[in-house]
Formats: structure tokens, sequence, C-alpha cells
């Protein structure tokens, strides 16, 4: 299985996606690109890419009941 087609729901799905990463902790952002060993991420202000060895889980935001985010701890 390749990483691609992992990370390919969390670019289809356009929501914000929960990154934990080596050195960088824990980022909130949208996945837009996967490549060839790097993803492209759209924060709120800003656009980042990232190495793909560096990520340690991924995971979709968190969401109540009611559809609203929850409050994420680390």
């Amino acid at each position: 299985m390749d990483i691609r087609d992992v990370l390919q729901p969390f670019v289809d799905s356009k929501e914000d996606c929960v990154i934990y990463a080596v050195g960088t902790g824990m980022l909130i952002a949208r996945i837009t690109e996967v490549g060839d060993g790097w993803i492209r991420l759209d924060e709120k202000d800003s656009e980042s890419i990232m190495l793909i060895r560096n990520i340690v889980r991924v995971r979709s935001y968190p969401k109540n009941d009611k559809g609203k985010k929850k409050a994420i701890f680390t």
C-alpha cells in the first residue's frame, strides 16, 4: 500500500486534519496535495510543505454530535 493512497481521503474531503509530526508537534491544516515524499498543507493564512517521513499520525478533526469542532487536548 502506498502512502499516497492512504492520504488521498484527506485530500478529497477538503476538511481540516490534525497532523502529528516529529519536531513540529501538532498541526491543524488542510492537506491539498500529496507528492512523492511530501504533502502540501494549507493553514489559515499560510501554505507549507512537509516531508512525509516526519509525519507520525494524521486524523480528521474531531466533531461533536452537532457537527461543531471539538477541543483537542494533547
